[in-house]
């Protein structure tokens, strides 16, 4: 575990030579026997690009507020047109994979880290916010050996216009089967993979009993189009799963971000509509009146 004045570095998985952090804040006055509500956070990037730097500010903004949070480093995908080398993500599953076991890395140590294993909220941020709502959907995609007796999944969301379907114009992220690997039926071909982009897609896997959710997305987002949200929201809710949707008219894509395209003003803001959401549901205590 290395440290420096503001935050710890954690090495919660090594695969194919890469050592995965955590990224870890935590809140004055903590101590291992706290039992405190965990944030974790993961950065967006297409599944491509981002570091969990991105988010360090916002882990210390949540940490101030008495949580432990961390930011999650994961495998990144090639650049289009390039095969994976060692050390990168084959494919998103991948993506999947590190995330499920960073929150069973914080879930073991729960008790070294002061966290109660029943309070850990994630966050994410559009390919990010895949990866957070998969957490809460998905079950799936373990590393091989994992010890999957752990959960892996979230006990509650913040999804930041996030990618929930695969099925259409995010189809591009699913590997291309070829007809040899369909008996020569180019149309067996095309259903192959449209099985694989809904394996893929949270929207295919909402069910009763998933954890509370919050939905945010910006009504001018050409990047993930707020339609996602709506028909996620709808579905979720009419699973029986508790969720709020907020929409934004006056917010593009990745409006969580500091030093991005938003003000900064109105990332604080969406930060602490984000705050509202996890004070309701007991991560976070009330503001002092």
């Amino acid at each position: 575990m290395n440290t420096d004045s503001t935050y710890e570095k954690i090495v919660y998985k090594e695969a194919d030579g890469r050592r995965l952090r955590l990224l870890m804040c935590r809140p004055e006055g903590w101590n291992a026997d706290d039992a405190r509500p965990a944030i974790v956070w993961i950065h967006g990037g297409g599944w491509r690009g981002g570091q969990p730097e991105i988010l360090l500010r916002h882990c210390r903004l949540f940490a101030a507020r008495g949580v432990v949070t961390f930011s999650v480093e994961y495998r990144l995908m090639p650049h289009e047109g390039h095969d994976a080398e060692s050390g990168q993500a084959p494919s998103v599953e991948t993506c999947i994979e590190d995330c499920r076991s960073a929150m069973r890395y914080i879930r073991r140590h729960a008790a070294q880290f002061g966290i109660d294993p029943q309070r850990i909220a994630v966050v994410g941020d559009s390919a990010g916010g895949h990866l957070a709502v998969s957490l809460a959907t998905i079950n799936g995609y373990d590393a091989p050996g994992e010890d999957t007796s752990i959960s892996a999944m979230a006990n509650a969301v913040v999804n930041c216009n996030a990618i929930v379907d695969f099925t259409g114009r995010w189809k591009a992220m699913v590997p291309a089967v070829d007809a040899k690997e369909a008996g020569g039926d180019p149309v067996r071909a095309w259903l192959m993979c449209h099985e694989h982009a809904k394996a893929l897609s949270p929207l295919n896997h909402v069910r009763a009993g998933q954890p509370p959710m919050l939905i945010m997305h910006g009504l001018l987002d050409v990047t993930v189009v707020p339609e996602e949200a709506v028909r996620f929201y709808e579905a979720y809710t009419e699973a029986g799963n508790e969720a709020e949707l907020v929409l934004y008219p006056h917010l593009s894509h990745a409006f969580v971000l500091f030093d991005y395209k938003t003000e900064e003003q109105e990332v604080l803001k969406v930060i602490q509509r984000i705050a509202q959401f996890l004070t309701r549901y007991d991560y976070l205590p009330a503001p002092a009146q």
